[in-house]
Parts: structure tokens; C-alpha cells; sequence
């Protein structure tokens, strides 16, 4: 996984990510393009923000092992509509194992200062996927 090979997900929600280490990443994502009918940002794309940045977090710790990781369990809570500019989650490290990797995160409008969404990414450690 690398910088020119994020997933199409991730290329067409237009996340990028500013800082990624094991411990601790960030990952911005506009509103624009990512909303739902009323014009607020979807639900689905904080989550999909969310487990995305975790996720490559997750990912770094696994490397030291020779390992790979992917998404196990994911709970958000929904706060406040996004409704304009960027959306920057950032993720701390909980819990960091051989065989699970937990993360804490905020979902939080670039705008306004205010969180958007928070909760808890579980990602499971395991052997790189055949390809």
C-alpha cells in the first residue's frame, strides 16, 4: 500500500492524508462530493473516513511484523452535520498488538472547529492478502 495506490475508494472521495504513522494519522476529506441528499456530509463517508485513516495507521504497525491489516469493527457516533470545506479525522492508537491494532478518532470540520463524528476502529492483523 503506498501513496499511488490508495483504492479507488479513497481516490474518488478524494482523501489525502497529511500524516500516517502507527501511533497516530490524519487524513482530510472535502464535503464537496461526499454528501447526501439534504447537502450535508454522508454518514457513510465520515465512516468510510474514518476506517480509512485508521486503517493505514493500523497497516504501519502491522508492517513491523511482516503483516498486513484490515477493518474489523467500526462505531461512530454521528454529532453535527458537515456542511462545508474539509472534514480532518485524526486518530490515536488505543491498543497496538500482534493481532489487533485499536484506534480512537474525530471526525472534525475544518470550518467550523466543531467535531463532526467520533468513535472507535478495530483492524485485525494478518497475513498479506493473495493478490
Amino acid at each position: 500500500m503506498d501513496e499511488e495506490n490508495i483504492g479507488e475508494a479513497i481516490a474518488k472521495m478524494g482523501i489525502t492524508f497529511p500524516e500516517i504513522t502507527a501511533e497516530h494519522a490524519v487524513g482530510i476529506m472535502p464535503v464537496e462530493g461526499n454528501t447526501q441528499p439534504f447537502g450535508i456530509l454522508h454518514g457513510g463517508a465520515a465512516a468510510l473516513l474514518a476506517e480509512t485513516v485508521a486503517s493505514f495507521a493500523a497497516y504501519k504497525w502491522a508492517q513491523r511484523s511482516g503483516k498486513s491489516a484490515v477493518g474489523a469493527h467500526l462505531d461512530i457516533t454521528h454529532i453535527k452535520p458537515g456542511l462545508s470545506g474539509n472534514i480532518v479525522c485524526t486518530v490515536e492508537a488505543i491498543h497496538l498488538g500482534r493481532r489487533t491494532a485499536v484506534y480512537s478518532f474525530q471526525n472534525v470540520s475544518e470550518d467550523s472547529g466543531k467535531i463532526i463524528s467520533a468513535g472507535v476502529m478495530s483492524c485485525a492483523i494478518v497475513d498479506h492478502p493473495e493478490q
